[in-house]
């Protein structure tokens, strides 16, 4: 009984372990294997100025595959292995022809129906207070042409008006300035010192070296998901010189960053955007989840927070 009992715990300890160990490469994988983007774009000058576009999105060996496409056939796909689990361009079967309209003919008979009852209930109620208001009337009728009186009329009183001498008027004028002007040197003054305690704030060194920190994180959050290629040839033209130039002096700005990878050629005499584009790179989520993890932990940071929530003096 005792070796029956021990074999029985040897295997769910085994299946345990594989378990277990199933779910630790699994993690492993969500970590370390990185997502991949590919961008891609087109577009040519010609009778019909179409835009074709391409999103492509796989993980671990395309076992996770999305795909975006436009305007041919614009829809979105999402496969695992070789199984669609979503398309966007697929219509939702629609249910049989006989169950609507069997389904549509109840309704309308119920809806009859409910009428016709509200139809009814709405004339008892009218007949009943048209002879409740008879009655009434009636009866008070009676009770004048029995007793001979007539009710007395009563004029309405005029209230009198609140006088006041000019000397009051001027002097609750004056209060009411001083009060005024008492709670704007207030509000002005809670918002110096708020200022003041900001600034200190920021010119501490803590708050130094939490900036230090998330400026580091940032760079290398960049880093991690910036394309690894990029590559383009656009010819761009607004028809106004101006604007134009103002598109260049951007490109221009940001020629350190994408450096010869795209080539824009400008064209100051007709509105035109043709050319290709295309964009690949991967962000891998161990990268994501250790800025995350040193941003959030950071004594400093967390203590400039609760500065500038006020809940540290």
């Amino acid at each position: 009984m005792i070796s029956v009992l021990l074999s029985i715990l040897k295997i769910l300890g085994i299946v345990l372990l594989v378990l277990l160990g199933i779910l630790l490469v699994f993690l492993l994988l969500i970590l370390f294997v990185p997502v991949r983007y590919k961008v891609s774009a087109e577009r040519d000058s010609g009778d019909e100025q179409t835009l074709q576009a391409q999103v492509k999105i796989t993980w671990l060996f395309h076992i996770l595959n999305m795909l975006y496409s436009y305007p041919d056939a614009a829809y979105l796909r999402v496969r695992v292995f070789i199984f669609t689990v979503f398309r966007s361009d697929q219509e939702k079967k629609s249910p049989d022809k006989k169950k609507v309209d069997t389904a549509s003919k109840a309704s309308e008979e119920n809806k009859e129906d409910h009428k016709d009852k509200t139809e009814e209930k709405e004339a008892v109620r009218e007949d009943g207070k048209g002879t409740e208001e008879d009655r009434k009337s009636k009866e008070i009728l009676k009770g004048n042409t029995e007793s001979g009186k007539e009710t007395p009329f009563k004029e309405p009183t005029k209230e009198e008006p609140n006088r006041r001498s000019f000397f009051e008027k001027l002097f609750s004028m004056l209060k009411n300035i001083k009060y005024t002007i008492i709670k704007i040197y207030d509000k002005i003054k809670h918002i110096l010192k708020n200022i003041e305690y900001y600034l200190k704030v920021i010119r501490s060194e803590t708050f130094q070296r939490a900036f230090g920190v998330c400026s580091e994180q940032t760079i290398a959050l960049l880093n991690g998901i910036k394309p690894k290629k990029l590559r383009g040839n656009l010819v761009i033209g607004t028809g106004d010189p101006a604007s134009t130039g103002q598109i260049l002096a951007v490109y221009g700005m940001l020629y350190p960053v994408i450096g010869d990878h795209i080539n824009i050629t400008p064209d100051f005499e007709r509105q035109i955007v043709e050319g290709n584009l295309l964009i690949k790179g991967r962000i891998t989520a161990w990268k994501l989840l250790k800025t995350a993890w040193k941003v959030y932990f950071n004594r400093d940071i967390r203590r400039v927070i609760k500065l500038l929530k006020r809940e540290e003096a």
